[in-house]
């Protein structure tokens, strides 16, 4: 190998030195101008060797510590080495992927010698890092636990293995570095080539403070992104500390039944020490827990007698105590007696000695006894105290005394009180006296009071007192009746149930009481009172036969009741009050009751019920009897006549006032100015007519009309108002009914204000008389859109309204409306024109300071004012007057009135010279005053921005924008919107080539999408600026619905057309169609006519302009007539048809045309010319066959006269054939329309050579339908910049 190597250095050097290389003079030596560098790489990167040569003429090779590797950039044999770089530009360097140990060398770049130029070399040398394989804690496993006693020393080593070059070593304790004094690292040589392995160790002495501390060691290396690390954690056992006991303090006295916890804690120690609850010695608790560094044991009980002197102990310990730690406390606890018992004799009789006994259980400290007899405290007693149980004292108390004289069972209370605690025990003891009961007591029935018959009644009687208990018996009226008895201690009873019944009322019920202890019974009685209702009730009348005016008498009686009863008459649900007459007494304490009722009769008693009912008004129980009255009266009317009776004029009415009378029949009579009227004809026919035509009453004349109740008015004139009436008889009178007939009419103005002129400042008085029934102030209005009305005045009286205009200003002027409307007819209304007197205002706007005009042609300047009286207009420049008629052939001055107070001025000047471009004044003046305005003529430019883009309607694929022009620059202006979707920078063009046209549709847009929208304007002389960048639109997210076949909705709508209508219509379509036939025959002989004789002039043909509103557009584009030789461009026009209907939600536009095209006829007898015309957006043809719904988006096809000889007659048949087709609504799929670019198209030339020509030709044997059919068809065809096309 190294004599490869030596031959190979050798036949470099002679290469580069076997001659001498000379250089020519001022020639630059090739040089390194980046050469080799020692780098460091980690193993697998990739390292890049930098190598370039400055004006390089040798070849350039790498070689590896002294080893050549060829000049091939690929290096074969080395797949990772490669040379990268421009090589043309002196660029070699070295790339080697997957860097490993291999790869540390050092690299040459060596460049050999060429015409003249010295070899070069440079050498770098690359370092291959290799980041440790391992680290760890020698003898210890990661992260393991280390136990140690405390004071003893631990050693830790730490190994990081194979690392090139060595790593270096960070100890940390609890993620703090660490530097210590016992600190000795030692390198060695690793079993693998070129690496190194390091041990780093440490000796540490621990301490308790050490306990659960984590030692780590952390290997750094520029390999490792992230340092590398092993740890221990360390465990240093102690003892714990002494037990502390909370919860009790020594002498601290504790109430039994009490909740205590007894706290044990011992701090410290590792492992934490076992805390142990011990109660005399006894363990009672093992349920320590560690709370940080403590260890706690809490008993939680309930403190009992028993636990009076107790000794409760805490124990510690862990495996590093040699013997347990203790903790003691003793409790001192005071506790209540448990119970008290009182004992003595069963019963005793008044005037005998009894003895009874208190005993009290175990109470710490003793209990102080005390007794209570019948409530009031006895201290004679005697006590004394014996020692109980543990700490406990037992109390016995002895009480003598007499019986006295008393009602009731003696009782005996002892009280055995702890004082200390505060605490009772109570023990009552009763002693049975023996007595006589007391007298009874009724209860369940108050005397007095009454009962319902039919019910049930419990009395019971109870006695008290007795003891024994008392025997109790019941008697009704003297007789022993039984009873339910019942006796609880001292209190006896019986209790006996009564089904009330009218005899009962005012029986006596008596109960009695008595026992052995009584010398005699004791008794108490009551009364009974029951209610019972009137069973029957009777009505008579008087007299007999009843009449309207006179007076009946209606007497009711009612059956025996008690209480008495409450008599009511009722006629309906009214009720009426009569008169009480008498009351008497019946059996078994009852009542009679009459009352009368007093009638003054009229017609409205007929055949009305009167009823009498008897009511107990304790019982709420009634009866009731009813008589129904027949009485005579005179004819009265079913509905009060109406005072007044509205009826529109025109229309008809029925009025009908029936009565009713007693007897009948009613006879009626209706009369007008004491006049009767007449009967109505038998017909009825004309009801149905007016109902129909109501206008059409007048023609037949009015007519008033009645027979028996009903009033007919018919075709009602102003003349049938006034007063109607009727008179209804029988055998007992008659009754006169008056009803005013008020004719009601639509409004009408009778007179108003002319025009009303005043001066600035002045009060105006606008004046509007009408008439009308009914006509109020609510129904006169002033009305004007904008107008601000409360600076006004009205006043409305005798029909006429005043509108007063208070201190009228300029703002005043203009058109006020009248209007009257009483919901009548029609809305009626009138102008009336204020105009106040101003001195003239002239409009400053950015569109009129300007004007511009080429040279040799004729200039516009204008200027518009508002003003009153008349404005006059007259122009200035430099001071001198151009308008004064002085030279009539360069100046002219043309004034109009464009409003009420608006006038223009253009002025004019002819052949524009070079000196005629500057600043010329406008002044406008009448009798008031004269304002001015500066105008800059100058020469054509480019157009200002058009102003105030914004957004007019949206749909779910179209979006309509509004805009206003700027200054046009003195030519034709254009405009060109662009937009794109809101997170797109890729825009969209669309041009509108229509002069005057401000408005456009862009369609064919996506769903639910915003969209921002510009615009620009341009003209022959550049392009402005692109403005309203930020107005945007968001398209609706849905679709409309199908709109319905029209020929449905028709059918649908005919079937509802009444039969006159169809007659008219027919008649009317008929004209119409004998009125177009005539027209297009005369069109057509016209043509004939002129086809006979040579065109004299260029006019546009009439079936053309009485078919179309706007020439058909055309997109074409296409270069001017210099630039088509070389290349020729077809495109496709189209005119769209004229269906208008108007789709749900959206705004019919068609495609943005791009063409401004002139039509010429060379060979045909009529021409059609239009120089330099703009054709819009959108254009529509009229009276033309509109297609089915359903193919009402698409476009008829059209033949092409490219495929059809010239012929005229043979063209003509195939245009009737497609019209007729077209009719049938056989169509074809319309052509793909032309999509909006999306790069700025080319602003189109306009020059006199870039025209397009159109031939028309009408043919004789064509009939005029079909002409009239070919016109109103869609046309298509095929246009090139050159050639000439005929249709």
């Amino acid at each position: 190998m190294q004599v490869v190597k030596i031959l190979l250095l050798g036949t470099f050097c002679l290469l580069t030195y076997g001659g001498e290389n000379h250089l020519a003079s001022g020639q630059q030596r090739q040089h390194f101008r980046n050469q080799p560098e020692d780098q460091h790489v980690v193993e697998g990167a990739v390292a890049i060797i930098k190598c370039e040569v400055g004006n390089q003429k040798g070849r350039v090779q790498w070689a590896k510590d002294g080893f050549v590797l060829g000049f091939n950039r690929t290096i074969p044999g080395y797949p990772r080495y490669e040379m990268v770089g421009d090589g043309i530009n002196g660029e070699h360097h070295l790339k080697i992927l997957n860097t490993t140990l291999h790869d540390d060398a050092d690299y040459q770049c060596q460049v050999g010698p060429a015409d003249g130029h010295d070899p070069l070399r440079a050498t770098g040398h690359l370092t291959v890092l290799l980041a440790p394989t391992n680290i760890e804690l020698l003898g210890r496993a990661r992260e393991e636990v280390i136990e140690v006693n405390e004071g003893e020393e631990i050693t830790l080593e730490c190994q990081v293995e194979d690392a090139k070059p060595v790593a270096t070593v960070r100890w940390y304790k609890n993620n703090e570095e660490i530097h210590l004094d016992s600190r000795l690292d030692v390198e060695k040589e690793s079993s693998q080539r070129r690496r190194q392995t390091l041990v780093s160790k440490v000796t540490l002495r621990l301490t308790p403070a050490d306990d659960g501390s984590h030692y780590a060691c952390h290997a750094e290396h520029p390999a490792l992104s992230t340092p590398i690390a092993a740890s221990v954690k360390i465990s240093v056992l102690y003892p714990p500390g002494p037990p502390v006991i909370t919860g009790y303090t020594a002498g601290e006295t504790i109430r039994a039944g009490e909740e205590r916890t007894l706290s044990c804690r011992s701090r410290g120690g590792n492992p934490l020490g076992r805390v142990v609850w011990y109660r005399n010695n006894e363990i009672i608790d093992t349920t320590d827990r560690p709370i940080g560094a403590e260890s706690v044991n809490e008993y939680k009980f309930i403190v009992d007698s028993a636990d009076n002197g107790a000794v409760f102990t805490c124990e510690v310990r862990n495996k590093l105590t040699e013997k347990p730690l203790l903790a003691s406390v003793k409790l001192d606890v005071h506790f209540p007696p448990d119970k008290v018992v009182v004992s003595g004799p069963a019963q005793s009789r008044v005037g005998e000695n009894v003895t009874l006994k208190c005993v009290v259980d175990n109470s710490n400290p003793p209990a102080e006894v005390s007794w209570v007899v019948d409530g009031q405290p006895r201290p004679e007693a005697t006590t004394r105290r014996e020692r109980a149980g543990p700490g406990g004292w037992h109390t016995i108390s002895r009480l003598e005394l007499g019986v006295p004289v008393v009602d009731r069972d003696m009782m005996f209370t002892c009280h055995a009180t702890n004082q200390a605690l505060g605490e009772t025990k109570v023990d009552t003891y009763m002693l049975s006296v023996l007595r006589p009961p007391l007298p009874p007591v009724l209860h369940g029935y108050s005397e007095g009071s009454g009962i319902r018959v039919g019910s049930q009644q419990r009395i019971m009687c109870v006695s008290r007192g007795g003891n024994p208990p008392a025997h109790l018996q019941w008697y009704r009226d003297g007789q022993k009746i039984p009873s339910r008895k019942h006796s609880i201690d001292d209190v006896s009873s019986a209790e006996i149930e009564i089904v009330a019944e009218p005899q009962d009322n005012g029986a006596q019920y008596r109960c009695e009481a008595h026992n052995s202890a009584a010398s005699s019974p004791v008794s108490v009685s009551t009364t009974l009172v029951v209610f019972f209702p009137p069973e029957t009730v009777k009505i008579s009348q008087s007299p007999r036969r009843l009449s309207a005016g006179s007076q009946a008498i209606l007497t009711c009686e009612s059956g025996p009741s008690n209480p008495a009863a409450t008599i009511t008459w009722l006629r309906g649900d009214y009720r009426m009050t009569g008169r009480l007459q008498e009351t008497s007494s019946s059996l078994n304490g009852g009542t009679r009751v009459t009352n009368v009722l007093a009638l003054n009769l009229t017609a409205a008693d007929d055949g009305l019920t009167y009823s009498c009912q008897a009511k107990n008004t304790a019982l709420q129980k009634d009866v009731t009897q009813s008589v129904t009255l027949h009485v005579n009266y005179a004819p009265t009317f079913l509905a009060e006549p109406p005072d007044v009776v509205d009826v529109v004029v025109g229309e008809s009415e029925e009025l009908n006032l029936t009565a009713r009378a007693n007897p009948g029949p009613v006879i009626y009579t209706w009369t007008r100015h004491g006049l009767p009227l007449p009967d109505p004809v038998i017909d009825d026919s004309w009801r149905d007519t007016y109902a129909q035509h109501p206008d059409m009453g007048g023609a037949g004349g009015s007519r008033v009309s009645a027979v028996g109740p009903l009033l007919y008015i018919r075709g009602v004139t102003v003349d049938d108002a006034g007063d109607y009436e009727l008179e209804a008889t029988n055998q007992e009178g008659a009754t006169v009914a008056k009803v005013y007939l008020n004719v009601q009419y639509p409004p009408t103005i009778k007179y108003t204000s002319e025009m009303v002129t005043v001066s600035e400042g002045q009060d105006a008085h606008l004046e509007c008389a009408a008439d009308g029934n009914p006509l109020t102030e609510a129904m006169m209005a002033w009305r004007r859109d904008d107008y601000d009305f409360t600076k006004t005045e009205q006043i409305f009286g005798g029909k006429k309204a005043t509108l007063t205009v208070l201190r009228a200003n300029r703002n005043d002027t203009g058109v006020f409306t009248c209007e009257v409307n009483n919901s009548i007819g029609k809305v009626t209304t009138s102008n009336i024109t204020l105009v106040v007197k101003t001195k003239p205002v002239v409009e400053r706007s950015q569109l009129l300071d300007r004007a511009a005009a080429e040279k040799g042609k004729r200039g516009e300047l204008r200027c518009l004012a508002e003003g009153a009286p008349d404005v006059s207009f007259s122009w200035k420049r430099d001071g001198l007057l151009l308008s004064n008629g002085v030279r009539p052939d360069k100046y002219e001055n043309e004034t109009v009135r464009t409003g009420l107070v608006s006038w223009a001025s253009t002025f004019y000047i002819r052949n524009v010279h070079e000196d005629d471009y500057g600043r010329y004044e406008c002044i406008a003046e009448n009798e008031l005053g004269a304002s001015t305005f500066t105008v800059r003529f100058i020469k054509p430019t480019r157009p200002d921005p058009p102003l105030s883009l914004k957004v007019v309607n949206t749909t779910h694929d179209t979006v309509t924008l509004a805009w206003k022009p700027g200054f046009d620059g003195g030519k034709t202006q254009y405009f060109r919107l662009r937009y794109r979707i809101k997170d797109s920078t890729s825009y969209q063009y669309l041009d509108v080539y229509e002069s005057g046209v401000y408005m456009y549709t862009v369609t064919d847009l996506s769903l639910n999408t915003e969209y921002y929208f510009s615009i620009m304007s341009y003209n022959d002389m550049g392009d402005s600026e692109y403005r309203g960048e930020f107005v945007r639109a968001t398209t609706r997210s849905e679709a409309p619905p199908t709109p319905v076949p029209s020929s449905n909705v028709g059918k649908e709508a005919s079937t509802k057309l009444p039969g006159l209508w169809v007659v008219i219509i027919v008649l009317v379509a008929t004209a119409l169609l004998a009125l177009n036939v005539s027209a297009i025959v005369c069109i057509v002989r016209r043509r004939r006519n002129k086809r006979a004789s040579p065109p004299t002039k260029k006019t546009p043909p009439p079936s053309v302009s009485s078919t179309m509103t706007k020439p058909m557009p055309l997109s074409v584009s296409q270069e001017g007539s210099d630039q088509a030789s070389s290349k020729s461009t077809t495109n496709t026009m189209y005119a769209p048809s004229s269906y208008n209907d108007t789709v749900v939600g959206e705004t019919l536009s068609s495609i943005s045309e791009k063409s401004r095209e002139s039509y010429t006829q060379e060979d045909s007898v009529v021409d059609y010319e239009e120089q330099t015309h703009k054709h819009a957006a959108s254009t529509y043809l009229i009276d033309q066959i509109e297609p089915p719904p359903e193919y009402a988006s698409q476009t008829p096809s059209q033949p092409s006269s490219a495929a059809y000889d010239p012929h005229e007659d043979d063209y003509a048949e195939v245009l009737r054939r497609n019209a007729y087709n077209h009719q049938l609504g056989k169509v074809t799929p319309p052509p793909p329309p032309v999509p909006p670019t999306t790069a700025p198209p080319p602003r189109p030339a306009v020059t006199s050579a870039s025209r397009t020509r159109l031939h028309l030709r009408a043919s004789p044997t064509v009939p005029p339908s079909t002409m009239q059919g070919v016109l109103q068809s869609r046309w298509a065809c095929t246009i090139t910049p050159t050639a000439t096309l005929q249709t």
